[in-house]
């Protein structure tokens, strides 16, 4: 338990020293993919409290009509989805970074978005509709500051520069369109073979009963 506690503790190091805090991690085992789920489900969590609790001038959302299993859903498959593209796209250009790796800085970049979307609840709680602008820029900070850890941290576990860096990210924006192309068709062809077999099922129940009768 102690080390958990000095690992989620380092996340704050790795928030504003990317580089070298995910250099740690890869090389001297300073992080845990425990601590980058546990980021990730927080995030799920709190995506459901922001659709539910926000502010009346910023949440424009039917809390009657809200499904929080499925707004965890998206908020945690996403990122798992863009694990699998980057680790896919990142094998082919000799990346070193392994799919855990790739995990928990996902995981660890998460910490300084969840931060800001914690900030922005509570301040849509007081917030004027002129004071708007503040509230989508703590959440924008959020997410760039994401995109920043991020990166970094895909630059240290890979060992790449820059501009490869940009080049395999690029890259996994196709590896996650071609992931989330066949993940719909194969939803689709899931949902019509189900209603074959409901179909099936009902008419083999009409003819049985047509048949006792």
């Amino acid at each position: 338990m102690k080390q958990f506690w000095e690992k989620l503790s380092y996340t704050r190091y790795v928030m504003f020293n990317p580089f070298d805090g995910f250099y740690e991690i890869k090389f001297r085992n300073r992080g845990d993919a425990s601590i980058a789920t546990l980021f990730l489900l927080v995030n799920g969590i709190l995506a459901v409290v922001s659709a539910q609790y926000n502010g009346f001038v910023i949440n424009t959302l039917n809390v009657k009509n809200m499904n929080s299993i499925l707004i965890l859903f998206y908020s945690v498959i996403p990122y798992l989805i863009f694990v699998i593209g980057n680790y896919s796209t990142t094998t082919l250009f000799d990346g070193k970074g392994t799919m855990r790796e790739i995990y928990i800085v996902v995981g660890y970049a998460l910490a300084p978005y969840i931060l800001c979307q914690v900030v922005a609840v509570i301040f849509s709680q007081f917030i004027t509709t002129e004071e708007v602008p503040i509230h989508r820029l703590i959440v924008l900070s959020g997410s760039a500051w994401f995109a920043f850890l991020v990166f970094g941290g895909l630059i240290t576990v890979h060992e790449y520069g820059v501009l490869k860096n940009v080049a395999t990210l690029l890259c996994t924006v196709v590896a996650v369109s071609i992931i989330l192309f066949l993940s719909l068709l194969a939803y689709s062809l899931v949902q019509e073979v189900v209603a074959f077999v409901q179909l099936f099922i009902t008419e083999a129940i009409v003819r049985i009963e047509g048949w006792s009768s």
